[in-house]
């Protein structure tokens, strides 16, 4: 029982208004100037002499107030409905026409379809999706890392805590005014915020960073009008932002792409007029806090460590996570993208490359895995691992029409010395140094990396030159180190690798299922002794890595696989307490990932022979990936399992791969833990029957609570279905059930 206890785990009318003297409303709007200079900064609002203006066509005085916040005049003046037919122009028809111009040439900026890539081509009638949203806690500490850090791009962001999940609707209809958005490469950020932009609630204006002067002064107007939309004549310009001013409330400005900017956030914030030129920073930062239009509605999206940098006073009122596609949205694209190969695709990767498929959930790597599936390539082979994936789009470089002039095999030997140092520093930066060292600019490789303008943060941190480099994608800088570690160490630096590195530092565990696959896989028919040809160039892989390998490469191939089965035979031999010392569990799966990129059978059927009869994977989760990785080893085992502890590791859609792993194994389990494991449908008497003695099954069902009556009946018809068993079922904590036809 000691172990069993311890696997627990607000108006006036408007008649009143039109008694109020003239004279008096000017003395309150002198008295109250102080009320607005706190909003909209000490130049913003004038003198009221200068503030008022004859209006020649009517003898009526308008009151221009620059800068001010009208909502707080309105409750002053004790103004009904809205303001500019009480105090300004009653027509108000020219900021009208003008802004009706403006949302004219909005709609020639904003087509936000996902745009397909790499030459696929999709119907008219594409779909639009969005991808799962949660409301977060970030900024109390540890969400993310506060400079360009490197981290597995398999890694979850940790520290991130999840509020809610929340619809596409709710980013603008919230009562909120500034909500951040977060998310990795590739996750669809700018997509979304074009999506956000077409919205018919708002006038909307859409403000990318990287389109933003760094260095030249511009006014609050130019920033979001006469610099987007340079068609309009000055007037148009000047009478769409005295609307603005007055019609904060309908307007919604997005900044797009904060980690892409190229100038940092001011320590200090100069709150000037709204007609003063002055940076782009100090613009948007009197935005952020409220001094210049304090009424508009603001969403800003940026990856996570940007969002970090920015100060107490400037960071979102809420954040945002863009976590991934839902398995329908996802079917959908894949759908729209493959056409009529669709059907045929779907059942390849979904049955047959259940790692594949899981990249599609991301809207960029599922236009990698599409366009390496639609036009495979017969070096590599049927896109079944990541890494074909990735050697499939590579080598589909040399066809595009920006790549052909250039040696690709040196332009890849040049990335993957790029790509190596970055990590190896543990950054996703590259500096312009760097690049210009190895004699490249950004038009070299447009096709792998994406130029982003440097600086995020405030104005202490220095990079190298006026622009920074990042990976489209954090899995391109993971897959370009590994070649350089397979193509440029020597044999003596990649065993001191191996030994040293490779398995001791958990940030190389992506690299290393990419070594397997590039080493291990696409080398398959390599051996010791074999020289390395160079001549065979119509064949796609062989041009883009053989060509680029030394001769000794035959050598680190057999390290490789070595230090595979010694990895297999440590974690066949740990006991249940030691899977809690370190990081036993993680890098367990992590091998198993390596063994399935290699996609040599000698290794996996090793995997499945050596399978610890001792293991406690909790509190690890599993992404769908890696279930499915370990859901395939599991079920292949013949041998008697002591204790399996799995409980809390498996979505809710994985649990199902579980259930039907243990239902096939030809072996038994003699404890199996799998609490907290949400099961959609109670398993039938083939998945008891493999189960000798305990079954913990607590908390799995519903949302996580234990089983009730109605769950109860179903397990017990199941149990009796066994004959001389001797299972006992733990349904609810120290209720157990057993079969009623037990001998």
């Amino acid at each position: 029982m000691g172990r069993k206890n311890r696997k627990r785990r607000g108006k006036q009318s408007s008649s009143q208004t039109q008694k109020t003297p003239k004279r008096k409303t000017k003395e309150i709007l002198e008295t109250t100037s102080d009320v607005c200079a706190d909003q909209a900064g000490p130049s913003n609002v004038s003198t009221t002499s200068q503030n008022v203006a004859t209006d020649q066509s009517t003898n009526k005085k308008s009151i221009h107030l620059e800068g001010a916040n009208l909502s707080n005049f309105q409750g002053i003046l004790n103004i009904g409905g809205d303001i500019s037919g009480q105090i300004a122009d009653p027509s108000r028809m020219k900021e009208q026409e003008a802004i009706e111009k403006v949302r004219q040439e909005q709609k020639k900026h904003r087509e936000a379809d996902l745009r397909p890539q790499a030459g696929i081509k999709v119907s008219e009638n594409f779909p639009v999706v969005h991808p799962n949203l949660e409301e977060v806690t970030f900024y109390q500490g540890g969400a993310a890392p506060k400079q360009e850090t490197y981290v597995p791009s398999t890694d979850d962001l940790m520290g991130i805590s999840h509020e809610r999940s929340i619809d596409f609707d709710d980013l603008v209809r919230s009562d909120k005014r500034y909500t951040g958005v977060i998310g990795n490469p590739g996750a669809g950020k700018s997509t979304l915020s074009k999506r956000l932009a077409k919205t018919e609630e708002f006038t909307t204006f859409h403000v990318k960073f990287s389109d933003l002067p760094g260095r030249r002064e511009l006014t609050l107007r130019e920033m979001l009008i006469d610099n987007n939309y340079i068609n309009l004549d000055d007037e148009t310009c000047k009478h769409s932002f005295e609307w603005v001013k007055i019609n904060q409330s309908q307007c919604l400005i997005i900044f797009d792409g904060l980690d892409q900017a190229n100038w940092a956030f001011e320590e200090e914030v100069a709150k000037l007029s709204y007609h003063t030129k002055q940076s782009v920073q100090n613009i948007i930062a009197n935005i952020f806090n409220k001094h210049y239009l304090p009424d508009v509605k603001i969403i800003i999206t940026s990856r996570p460590h940007s969002m970090l940098n920015i100060s107490h006073t400037l960071q979102p009122n809420r954040t945002i996570f863009i976590r991934e596609l839902s398995y329908d949205n996802m079917k959908s694209l894949f759908y729209a993208y493959t056409g009529s190969r669709a059907d045929e695709l779907w059942f390849q990767l979904s049955q047959n490359a259940p790692v594949v498929f899981s990249l599609c959930y991301n809207p960029l790597l599922l236009q990698l895995v599409i366009a390496a599936s639609l036009n495979p390539s017969k070096g590599v082979g049927e896109i079944t691992t990541t890494t074909r994936v990735f050697a499939t789009v590579l080598e589909g470089l040399r066809r595009c029409d920006n790549t052909k002039p250039r040696d690709i095999a040196g332009l890849i030997l040049q990335i993957s010395k790029l790509a190596y140092n970055a990590t190896k520093k543990s950054t996703v930066v590259i500096t312009p140094t760097e690049m210009e060292e190895e004699g490249l600019s950004s038009d070299d490789v447009q096709d792998i990396i994406v130029a982003l303008h440097a600086y995020v943060g405030f104005s202490q941190r220095v990079f190298d030159g006026d622009q920074k480099y990042f990976f489209s994608h954090q899995m391109f800088q993971e897959c370009f180190t590994a070649r350089y570690i397979i193509s440029q160490m020597s044999v003596d630096e990649f065993m001191s690798f191996v030994a040293n590195e490779a398995f001791a530092d958990e940030k190389w565990s992506v690299i290393r299922r990419f070594i397997s696959g590039l080493l291990v896989d696409m080398l398959r028919d390599c051996h010791v002794g074999d020289q390395v040809s160079t001549t065979d160039k119509q064949t796609r892989s062989t041009f883009l890595i053989k060509s680029q390998l030394p001769s000794d490469v035959a050598e680190k191939k057999r390290i490789w696989i070595e230090t595979l089965k010694s990895q297999l035979v440590h974690f066949e031999k740990l006991h249940w307490n030691e899977w809690s010392v370190g990081n036993n569990p993680r890098r367990y799966i992590s091998l198993l990932c390596e063994l399935h990129e290699s996609s040599d059978m000698e290794l996996l059927n090793m995997a499945s022979l050596r399978f610890p009869t001792e293991m406690d994977l909790h509190p690890l989760k599993l992404s769908s990936s890696e279930a499915a990785i370990f859901c395939d080893v599991l079920s292949k085992q013949r041998k008697e399992l002591k204790e399996l502890g799995l409980s809390n590791c498996f979505s809710p859609d994985d649990v199902e791969r579980l259930i039907s792993a243990i239902s096939e194994m030809p072996g038994k389990v003699k404890e199996l833990y799998i609490g907290y494991n949400i099961i959609k449908d109670i398993p039938g008497p083939e998945f008891f029957a493999k189960i000798e003695e305990e079954l913990w099954m607590d908390g799995c069902f519903g949302d996580g609570r234990d089983a009730n009556s109605s769950e109860k009946q179903k397990i017990q018809l199941a149990l009796d279905q066994l004959h001389d068993s001797r299972l006992e079922v733990n349904v609810d904590f120290g209720d157990y059930l057993t079969s009623r036809n037990h001998c």
